[in-house]
C-alpha cells in the first residue's frame, strides 16, 4: 500500500495500525510533503512501513518498492534527497586515514559518497568534508556508516551512505569503545 499524504502526523499513524490489526502485513509506504518528528519515530518502530519526503524521483520509489517487495531490508529514507556532484575527503576517527570521494546524493539527515578506496564499513564513525569552491567554503560534518558497498551505482566506485551524527555522539561513542 502506497499512502500519499501532504502532511502526516502522528493522527495518520492509526492508518498503518489499523492495517495491522487487520493482519495486514505487507508493505506500506508513506509519501508525504511534511513528517514531523514524532511520526518519524513512531513509524521508525514498524516493520516493512517506509517513509519519503516528497518530492523524490520516480527511480527512488520504484527502488524502494522492489526492494520491500523482494522481502530485503530498506532503510528508513525521511529526508528529502538532493542529488548533486561535490568532491568530498571521509575522515575515518578511529585512524585518521583519509580518503577522496564524491558526494552524489545529500540530504537533511545523510549522504551517499563514492570514495576511492573501500577502506571503511557500516558502523564506522567519519568526519566528511565537503568543499564548495565557488564559495571559497569547507564544510565538516561528523557521520556512521550506515551500509557499504564494492560498487556504487554512479560511477561503480566503493560506496557508503552516511547518516550525520551529533559531534557529542561520536565522542560517546570512542569512549564506549575504551
Amino acid at each position: 500500500v502506497v499512502f500519499n499524504f501532504e502532511n502526516f502526523n502522528s493522527g495518520k499513524i492509526d492508518l498503518i495500525t489499523n492495517l495491522r490489526d487487520l493482519d495486514y502485513n505487507f508493505p506500506v509506504i508513506i509519501c508525504a510533503n511534511y513528517i514531523p518528528q514524532a511520526a518519524i519515530e513512531a513509524i521508525q518502530k514498524m516493520p516493512k512501513v517506509v517513509l519519503i519526503e516528497k518530492p523524490f524521483e520516480a527511480k527512488d520509489m520504484w527502488g524502494i518498492a522492489s526492494k520491500l517487495v523482494q522481502g530485503k531490508k530498506v532503510n528508513q529514507r525521511v529526508f528529502r534527497r538532493f542529488y548533486t556532484n561535490q568532491s568530498a575527503t571521509v575522515e575515518k576517527t578511529s585512524s585518521g586515514e583519509t580518503i577522496n570521494g564524491q558526494i552524489y546524493n545529500l540530504s537533511r539527515g545523510g549522504a551517499y559518497v563514492e570514495l576511492a578506496s573501500g577502506q571503511v564499513t557500516a558502523g564506522d564513525l567519519i568526519k566528511v568534508t565537503v568543499r564548495l569552491d565557488k564559495v571559497s567554503r569547507a564544510f565538516n560534518v561528523d557521520a556512521q556508516v550506515v551500509w557499504a558497498t564494492h560498487k556504487g551505482y554512479r560511477e561503480g566506485k566503493p560506496a557508503v551512505g552516511v547518516r550525520f551524527v551529533k559531534t557529542s555522539d561520536v565522542y560517546r561513542n570512542l569512549l564506549d569503545k575504551l
